[in-house]
Parts: structure tokens; C-alpha cells; sequence
């Protein structure tokens, strides 16, 4: 979760792609696209977007030194 120095939840870090870790990359969606879904007596978190779209999705690391999230550089 992000938040903002208000203690407002303004988005998610979301890890897409690769195969168990290897390859994976963290995409941030804003916390508004996320809607909360109960099915089978349980609460999901949902978006709508594809597998794809969150791949294309830029790609962020967090820098432990200024502890933020900064856009990946490729």
C-alpha cells in the first residue's frame, strides 16, 4: 500500500509477470481502480485490467535510501 503523508491509501504495489519471483516486476495502480468483491463468503480485491495491460504497465523499485518508489530504468 502507499500512502500519503495525510495516512491516505493512494495506491498499490502490484507484482505482475515472471514465474515464482524470477522476472517479476512491481506496477503501482491507484487505490480507486481496486473495488472490493465478496464471493464464496469471502472479500476479494479486484481491477479491471488485463494480465497484459499490467505487464505493459511501467515498472517501479523501491529505493531503500530515499524510501520511495522510483520508475524503473531499462
Amino acid at each position: 500500500m502507499l500512502v500519503d503523508k495525510a495516512g491516505k491509501v493512494t495506491g498499490l504495489v502490484i507484482g505482475v509477470g515472471g514465474f515464482l519471483g524470477a522476472g517479476e516486476k512491481d506496477v503501482i495502480v491507484p487505490y480507486t481502480a481496486v473495488k472490493s468483491q465478496k464471493k464464496d463468503d469471502k472479500w476479494w480485491l479486484t481491477l479491471d485490467e488485463t494480465k497484459d495491460s499490467l505487464k505493459a504497465a511501467p515498472g517501479f523499485k523501491y529505493d531503500r535510501a530515499s524510501t520511495t518508489w522510483t520508475p524503473e530504468n531499462k
